[in-house]
């Protein structure tokens, strides 16, 4: 399971291995793209076919943007 993000002024893209980096069961994983999914924080997009194999898309809600703007508000006040 990836994530990845698109820098809109140079177009890179940066891509983590969600797993990977923060050590997390794939069946965890799939659990987390589930309740996300549901809560409406991320949207289904349309499936890719690289290398042979298919992989879904997703983007990320306003709702989701502004909750984590909060969270980084918080924490950023605690440090």
């Amino acid at each position: 399971m990836f994530i990845g993000h698109k820098n809109q002024i140079d177009q890179t893209s940066t891509v983590i291995d969600v797993v990977d980096e923060f050590k997390i069961g794939s069946r965890y994983a799939y659990k987390l793209l589930e309740e996300l999914e549901s809560g409406r924080f991320i949207i289904k997009k349309a499936k890719v076919l690289k290398h042979g194999i298919y992989y879904s898309n997703y983007i990320i809600t306003e709702t989701a943007k502004s909750e984590l703007r909060e969270i980084l508000k918080i924490i950023t006040s605690i440090l």
